[in-house]
């Protein structure tokens, strides 16, 4: 799942040509709207690795209004547009669940023994991922990749997503699709394709790519990446995975605050 996130800082792009049965213009504003948003999330906490896992006695930067106006930067620098409006309860819902994330983090991000905090991007999705589906909200994100290449079975892809993957793997595309269901309702459903970029390889790529084999003669070299997982040895050609979203309809025409 960390890979994926990797390549979202230089290579994803919404600019792509999407297929499958298209749900309605409103609909379909939403979807992108929160993958966008929460992509955005994802590049932001990568970018504050150092400062997640330094000394640093304000790290205010991660916390509450900070968090969402540096992820607000984030998706404006990357976008080149404005920040969506939270006219909507679920974007309203997923910006508040990042604040949540991040807070129930503060003592361990806080915490000036452990030099490595292990809040990486992935592990923020999860626990993002997570809090949203228990709040009943007919809303689902994930990262996740083909069956064979998952590394965490918590994020192995169901059915659809397997489906969609094997349709655009050798051409990546947004894939959405009118026709989905979530928690047995009908769903919108979109996939986003993340290209395996340089950061990718840090974990995944060969050991000569790994950052704790720098400086380090080849005999000394190992395979266990920075988190603990065994390095995979893939290429910038091999497919990155993507962001999966699921959208209750009936969740399409909850406007505003309730």
């Amino acid at each position: 799942m960390r890979h994926y996130i990797f390549s979202l800082f230089l290579c994803c792009s919404l600019n792509l040509q999407a297929q499958a049965v298209q749900p309605n213009e409103k609909a379909q504003a939403l979807l992108d709207d929160i993958t966008k948003i929460y992509m955005s999330s994802m590049v932001y906490i990568f970018q504050q690795q150092p400062l997640i896992n330094g000394n640093e006695q304000d790290k205010s930067a991660l916390f509450g209004d900070n968090l969402i106006a540096n992820i607000q930067d984030v998706y404006i620098k990357k976008y080149n547009e404005p920040f969506p409006l939270l006219d909507h309860e679920t974007k309203k819902l997923l910006v508040q669940t990042m604040v949540d994330v991040m807070n129930d983090n503060r003592a361990l991000i806080q915490d000036p023994e452990l030099e490595f905090k292990g809040i990486i991007p992935a592990v923020f999705a999860f626990q993002l991922s997570a809090q949203l589906s228990v709040k009943g909200v007919g809303l689902k994100i994930k990262f996740t990749r083909t069956s064979d290449d998952i590394r965490n079975v918590l994020n192995k892809p169901d059915q659809w997503e397997s489906n969609v993957m094997s349709k655009i793997i050798d051409n990546p595309k947004i894939y959405y699709d009118a026709n989905g269901t979530l928690n047995g309702k009908p769903a919108y459903r979109q996939f986003t394709p993340l290209p395996m970029a340089p950061y990718c390889l840090q974990c995944d790529g060969e050991p000569k790519h790994n950052p704790l084999n720098y400086g380090k003669p080849k005999k000394a070299w190992t395979t266990i990446d920075m988190t603990g997982f065994e390095m995979e040895n893939w290429t910038l050609t091999d497919f990155g995975g993507g962001v999966s979203l699921s959208v209750e309809k009936s969740n399409i025409d909850r406007e505003g605050t309730h």
